[in-house]
């Protein structure tokens, strides 16, 4: 949903126009949806988290229209799902099976055993990560946002985003490498 757009449901939902906010919930449900899916590992995860962040930005009210509503609902969810995981110690993250696009170039059984034993080793990779720095690295590596888009989205200095993908990259690689895997 484009900006001005969704600042114009959002003004109409914080104003109390529940249709407005059902607007609002229907273009940005499934982008937030795949972002949250992405950080817990779980569907029921996600669409628990996906409901607290809806409910409180629905009571929230007209505390004012953020600059870039875009990247503040993203940093609104990215921060309850943090919550999420930070109070559940949920720490199972499952890859999107694209991010091994790489290593998949044909469906032989061997290719499909390769491609399993890497999907789980970059799951356990995501595991140990702090909260924040999974949540850059799969907004980096695997939602393909840039930088400035991250840092945005999470309210954090595009220097602190670059050194937590980095950090982030570096643990995820000498995982795998200890698997022996490389990628």
């Amino acid at each position: 949903m484009k900006g001005g757009i969704l600042r114009s449901l959002l003004r109409l939902a914080f104003g109390g126009d529940p249709e407005a906010f059902d607007q609002v919930v229907a273009g940005t449900r499934e982008s937030l949806f795949w972002t949250v899916r992405r950080m817990t590992g779980r569907d029921a995860i996600a669409d628990e988290v996906l409901q607290e962040a809806y409910l409180a930005l629905w009571e929230r009210g007209s505390a004012g229209l953020p600059e870039e509503p875009e990247a503040w609902l993203r940093r609104f969810c990215v921060n309850r799902a943090i919550d999420h995981l930070r109070r559940e110690e949920t720490r199972r993250v499952l890859p999107e099976p694209d991010v091994l696009d790489a290593c998949s170039v044909a469906p032989k059984a061997e290719q499909t055993l390769w491609t399993r034993e890497v999907e789980d080793a970059l799951a356990a990779a995501l595991e140990v990560l702090p909260a924040h720095e999974r949540a850059v690295f799969l907004l980096r590596f695997v939602e393909g946002l840039d930088f400035r888009a991250i840092a945005s989205s999470l309210g954090v200095a595009e220097s602190t985003v670059r050194n937590q993908a980095m950090q982030a990259r570096r643990k995820v690689q000498r995982r795998l490498e200890e698997r022996g895997i490389s990628l």
